[in-house]
């Protein structure tokens, strides 16, 4: 009965940091394409662009949906390919589709939220001597 037990809870927990993985970075229910741009951007985009943890700095922007709606979607398709003094280009590593799909999956993410900061508390109006 133990060793069923102990097995289970192995098996939840392959099965558990599977289905982690498989949301990170964005939706589950996404299409061929999407899925593509989501591995691609994990494998490439995201040691830039998303936070490992909460206090660690991004070295690149955060990047949403608003960083390819209209007609920035030529515009980040461009920098993704050729890349900036600041970030490497990808054209030698991906095809025009695959820096499609990356695109594709960017549509798809939230805008980022603004961060939460401290506000300092009133003083007390009389405060007690």
């Amino acid at each position: 009965m133990r060793m069923a037990l102990a097995a289970s809870f192995v098996l939840a927990g392959i099965v558990g940091v599977q289905a982690a993985d498989d949301t990170s970075h964005g939706p589950s229910d996404l299409n061929p394409v999407q899925a593509e741009g989501r591995r691609l951007f994990q494998q490439s985009c995201g040691v830039c662009h998303t936070k490992p943890t909460i206090t660690a700095p991004l070295f690149g922007p955060e990047l949403s949906k608003t960083s390819v709606e209209g007609a920035l979607e030529a515009q980040a398709k461009s920098q993704i390919a050729d890349g900036s003094p600041n970030m490497p280009g990808f054209k030698y590593n991906y095809t025009p589709t695959q820096i499609a799909s990356i695109v594709e999956f960017l549509k798809l993410l939230p805008p980022p939220s603004a961060p939460v900061r401290a506000t300092p508390t009133s003083a007390p109006a009389n405060p007690a001597r």
